[in-house]
C-alpha cells in the first residue's frame, strides 16, 4: 500500500528507496499550426509572461483547443463566402480549388487576427495563478 503525504498544497508519494516525490499532474500541451503560431506570438510580445504560465504549467489551458476553435471559425466563414460568392462554373475543376483556394486564405486571415494573434493573456490573472501553486 503506497503511502502519502501533502505539504504547500503538492501531493507526495512515498517511494522504494523511501524518499517521498511530488505528485504532478500537469494536463499536456496538445496544440496544432494555429496553436504554435499562439504561443510562438505571445512567446514574442510577452516574453516573461509566457515563461511564468509555462513553468506554473499553465500554457495547456489558454492554448489547447484554439486549433479547434479556428478550424471550426473558417468552415464557417467558408460556408458564408461560398454562398456570398459562389462558383461560376462547376465543371472546371481548376476554377473550383483556385476558388476554394481564396476563399480559405481570405477565411484564414481573418481568424489569425481574431484568434492568434492577439492577446491570449489578457485574461489571464496570475495573482490567482501564482497563489495557487
Amino acid at each position: 500500500m503506497k503511502k502519502y503525504k501533502i505539504e504547500n498544497g503538492i501531493k507526495y508519494e512515498l517511494e522504494e528507496n523511501e524518499m517521498y516525490y511530488p505528485i504532478l499532474e500537469i494536463e499536456p500541451l496538445k496544440v496544432g499550426k494555429y496553436g504554435r503560431l499562439a504561443m510562438e506570438h505571445m512567446k514574442n510580445t510577452q516574453s516573461s509572461k509566457y515563461d511564468m504560465l509555462g513553468i506554473l504549467g499553465e500554457l495547456p489551458k489558454i492554448f489547447n483547443g484554439l486549433d479547434e476553435r479556428v478550424h471550426n471559425m473558417i468552415d464557417k466563414i467558408m460556408d458564408k463566402k461560398l454562398k456570398e460568392e459562389p462558383i461560376q462554373d462547376n465543371w472546371n475543376v481548376l476554377e473550383i480549388e483556385a476558388h476554394k483556394k481564396m476563399l480559405y486564405r481570405e477565411a484564414e486571415e481573418m481568424v489569425l487576427n481574431e484568434l492568434v494573434y492577439i492577446n491570449h493573456f489578457q485574461n489571464v490573472n496570475m495573482t490567482e495563478i501564482l497563489k495557487e501553486n
